[in-house]
């Protein structure tokens, strides 16, 4: 007996700036359910900045960056309230779950993550959320 085949992932990682993420092809699934849509995870730029104590010492690293997190759709779409409705809405809780698990992890602090709702980015036609977000970590 065969095994079947796993289901090609249905989340997309990248991590690169603005311009190079343009260049990636994205799957054209706009008419499927959101559920059944490719999501993409696409972190744009991370700066780390050690925070040192008064002897120069490491006590904590912090990390500023960008992160988008997307969904295929379509210029055509009748409004934005349609495109919030049918995907951005869900990318924002999906955005506000990664927030979530960062702060479960040990040693990590969330403290800015600021969502940006955006819309039609890309050669592709994506729709969803840019986070702007600073992450510490105690050492």
């Amino acid at each position: 007996m065969n095994q079947p085949e796993p289901a090609e992932p249905l989340f997309h990682y990248a991590y690169g700036k603005d311009h190079w993420q343009n260049l990636a092809d994205h799957a054209k699934d706009d008419n499927l359910p959101f559920v059944d849509r490719n999501k993409y995870f696409k972190l744009l730029w991370v700066d780390d900045d050690p925070q040192l104590n008064g002897y120069s010492a490491i006590e904590s690293m912090r990390y500023d960056g960008e992160l988008l997190i997307l969904a295929s759709s379509k210029v055509s779409d009748p409004s934005y309230d349609y495109k919030f409705e049918t995907h951005i809405k869900h990318l924002k809780e999906l955005a506000l779950s990664f927030c979530d698990l960062i702060s479960d992890c040990d040693g990590f602090k969330v403290t800015r993550w600021k969502m940006i709702e955006i819309e039609n980015i890309y050669d592709n036609t994506l729709d969803g959320i840019k986070v702007q977000f600073t992450i510490t970590k105690s050492t």
